[in-house]
Formats: C-alpha cells, sequence, structure tokens
C-alpha cells in the first residue's frame, strides 16, 4: 500500500526523562534529538504529506507518536498506554486522525494497547503481547477493526519494549529481527536476521524503499545487497530512549 501521510510530533525539552523498559538512562542532548527528528520528517516528505501534531512539551514520550494509535484502511483505534504518564498523549492525535477524516474507535476502559505492539502486512496483523499491551487490548482492537477481518496473530515478547523494537516488516513480505530480542521465527514468513538490533527497525517507503536508522551499517549493506533501495538517517538520541523510525510516525496508506 502506498504510503500518503505521516503524523508526526515533535520532541519534548523533556525527552530523557521518559519510560525505559530494556535500557539503562542515558544523557539525552534534546538539540541534537530535534534535529535528527526535524531530519527525519525532511525524508519522509519526500514519500508523503507530513502532518505535524501540535507538541506536548510536558509529555516526555510523546514524540513516539506510534504508540498512540493504530491506523487500518479507514479506521483509526486509539490506544490507551498502560502508564499514565503517556495517556494524554492521545488527546491531541485523535484530533488530528478526525481532522483527515478517518473512523475513531477506542478500546474499553480495562485494556491496555500500545501501536508499538501492531505490526502490519497485507491484510495480516502481528500484535504483540509485551510489558504495554495485553490481552483485552488486543481483543478491542480486533473488534474496533471488525469490518475489515484481518487475520491477528498474537505474538509474545519478552525481550522487547514491543513488537516493532524487534522486528519489522520488508516490501517483499518477509521480515527482518535481531535474535537478541526477536520473537520465535515462526511466528514469521521469511524471516531475515539483522545484524545489529537497530537493523531490525525499518520503515516502508515504498515497494522497494526503505528507512532506519545509520547506526545499522550492516544491516544496511545486506539489504541493499539484497536489492532493497535502503535510505538511512541519523537517530542515536531517539535510541536512547527505545524509539526508532518506526516509532516515531503514525502512516496512512492507500
Amino acid at each position: 500500500m502506498r504510503l500518503v501521510k505521516a503524523l508526526v510530533r515533535k520532541p519534548s525539552p523533556k525527552l530523557e526523562n521518559g519510560l525505559l523498559t530494556h535500557m539503562t538512562r542515558q544523557g539525552v542532548d534534546a538539540d541534537l534529538a530535534l534535529a535528527q527528528w526535524e531530519a527525519y520528517g525532511d525524508i519522509l516528505r519526500d514519500w508523503a504529506e507530513v502532518i505535524e501534531v501540535e507538541p506536548a512539551p510536558h509529555q516526555a514520550d510523546s514524540v513516539f507518536i506510534e504508540d498512540t494509535a493504530v491506523v487500518y484502511g479507514d479506521t483509526a483505534v486509539i490506544a490507551k498506554p498502560r502508564f499514565p504518564s503517556r495517556q494524554p498523549e492521545t488527546v491531541a492525535v485523535e484530533q488530528t486522525l478526525r481532522e483527515q477524516g478517518l473512523k475513531i474507535k477506542h478500546l474499553a476502559d480495562w485494556g491496555y494497547l500500545e501501536g508499538g505492539d501492531i505490526l502490519k502486512y497485507d491484510g495480516t496483523i502481528w500484535a504483540g503481547l509485551s510489558t504495554r499491551t495485553d490481552l483485552d487490548g488486543l481483543d478491542w482492537l480486533k473488534r474496533g477493526l471488525s469490518a475489515y477481518e484481518p487475520t491477528v496473530v498474537t505474538v509474545p515478547m519478552q525481550h522487547a519494549l514491543n513488537l516493532k523494537s524487534a522486528v519489522s516488516a520488508l516490501p517483499d513480505g518477509t521480515f527482518i529481527a535481531h535474535p537478541k530480542a526477536a520473537p520465535p521465527e515462526s511466528y514469521f514468513p521469511g524471516y531475515r536476521r539483522a545484524l545489529e538490533p537497530q537493523g531490525s527497525r525499518v520503515l516502508i517507503l515504498d515497494g522497494e524503499t526503505i528507512l532506519m536508522s545509520e547506526t545499522a551499517t550492516e544491516t544496511a549493506a545486506m539489504l541493499k545487497a539484497e536489492g532493497f533501495n535502503v535510505i538511512t538517517t541519523a537517530m542515536t538520541e531517539l535510541e536512547k530512549c527505545e524509539g526508532g523510525v518506526t516509532s516515531l510516525s503514525i502512516r496512512i496508506r492507500e
């Protein structure tokens, strides 16, 4: 499906105070993080309309906008982050998605779900059960998307923040993950192994072009050798906060 729009959100000056699950806290250069986010947005503008959601300077994790909603077809299911500090992030995102003409669905109050646990490709949804997403959240996601009848594969997560921190899709329908954090290969067809942890985070731009972190030099070289058009960008400050190229946007495709 063609990428037509991408929602992004300016990083908070408090980014380094955001939640961490599997990493040790490091100092984050807020100015460099902003510059890296801007460069990321500039790349997306070559492929889609980029829409900036109102910044949330007091919400440390708000740059990781992918977690706030799941877009599928003309429907957006608004997520419910498990941590109360992240729940206010969804308000402005929901409003922006409404303005784009999407139908809005919500989870029940007792379910938890973050968009970073939802990996979609060609009518199938891989849904990560992680510290951020539970079975009730996934059940309500299925209800919200019932008109589409997607195939949903539930994937247990143990060694990564969320599913898309560990595995992502490639344009040819295969998947790439790093063995250190990945769920079992049996959940995914056509499984490739990334050579660096950051190499498991890939954003599809078109049928042959992908965006990934410039930190994953060996994985990028491997994918280039296999015929993909690979664009890389600096992600160092966002990666210190367990983020990456997928978590920084909500993509709308048609």
